[in-house]
């Protein structure tokens, strides 16, 4: 970005809760590749989910809901095709839970070395073989603290709400949620995203009302907003989060933090000044 921060667009970090839900948890998903891991259309992939060939005249959302993992948190959008491949009927749920765009708390240093990958391939019409070289760039940083944030509201279920087996998929996923989320970014292993692990996870319950402000509740050190090559020594200022839940303190059900060991005596502060201000304060083991 302009200021020298980076951006990882929700996309990523669902992927992250819906692999580790597959992966960890044996839950089926529906935004997945088939069983032969071909890429499929939304169509398709709800029919291997439901086990029908014909769609038309179902509520795909709703036998959706009640099968997958992904689909009572996240909603989906599925279309039907017609016989000569047409776009049909279109149905589609808002899921109850958004994320909005992540961002680097620091400026970061983008790098993009030089690679060169080598594979041996047969001389046509000709038993020998040959070496090829080819050469590429790939792109990374030295270090991103990432702020991802996001919100539950139950309600985006609309007409499924009353329905019992609705609510038991939806409260059996959210009740994996915190999971897939801390432990799924700290199983990613890949050449962008190696190491990367959990620091910090908040989350406070309403009552009744929904506030969009969490992330600007959660300041960072100034060190930690410059050219931060690590975690800093107390990255985080909890001085207005603490101030503001504690005068919300009448509409808040409770709040849930967990933290890696580095921070361990910030966020043992804060939930001491939390709990000692009346809120309702649950450590989750990581």
């Amino acid at each position: 970005m302009p200021d020298e921060t980076i951006i990882v667009t929700d996309v990523r970090l669902k992927r992250t809760i819906r692999d580790y839900a597959r992966d960890f948890r044996g839950q089926t998903i529906f935004v997945d590749f088939d069983k032969a891991g071909n890429a499929v259309t939304a169509d398709d992939r709800a029919k291997e989910v439901l086990d029908q060939e014909d769609l038309k005249g179902r509520d795909v959302i709703l036998e959706l809901i009640k099968k997958t993992f992904d689909v009572p948190l996240f909603g989906a959008l599925v279309t039907i095709r017609s016989e000569n491949g047409g776009a049909g009927d279109s149905h589609k749920l808002t899921g109850p839970l958004q994320f909005g765009i992540a961002r680097s708390v620091n400026k970061v240093k983008v790098i993009s070395p030089q690679i060169v990958g080598r594979f041996v391939g047969a001389i046509k019409g000709k038993k020998e073989q040959k070496q090829h070289s080819t050469f590429g760039k790939f792109y990374s940083v030295e270090y991103a603290l990432i702020k991802a944030y996001g919100a539950i509201a139950p309600r985006n279920l609309g007409k499924y709400s009353d329905d019992k087996n609705v609510k038991k998929s939806f409260n059996d996923a959210e009740g994996m949620l915190f999971d897939c989320i801390w432990n799924g970014t700290n199983s990613l292993v890949s050449r962008s995203k190696y190491p990367q692990r959990s620091v910090f996870f908040l989350e406070v319950s309403y009552k009744s009302s929904l506030y969009n402000d969490l992330p600007s509740l959660v300041d960072e050190s100034q060190e930690m907003k410059g050219w931060a090559t690590s975690l800093s020594h107390s990255p985080f200022v909890f001085a207005r989060l603490v101030e503001t839940l504690s005068r919300r303190k009448e509409n808040i059900e409770k709040t849930r933090i967990a933290y890696c060991e580095d921070i361990s005596k910030d966020a043992e502060k804060l939930a001491a000044d939390l709990k000692s201000n009346g809120l309702t304060v649950e450590i989750v083991k990581s």
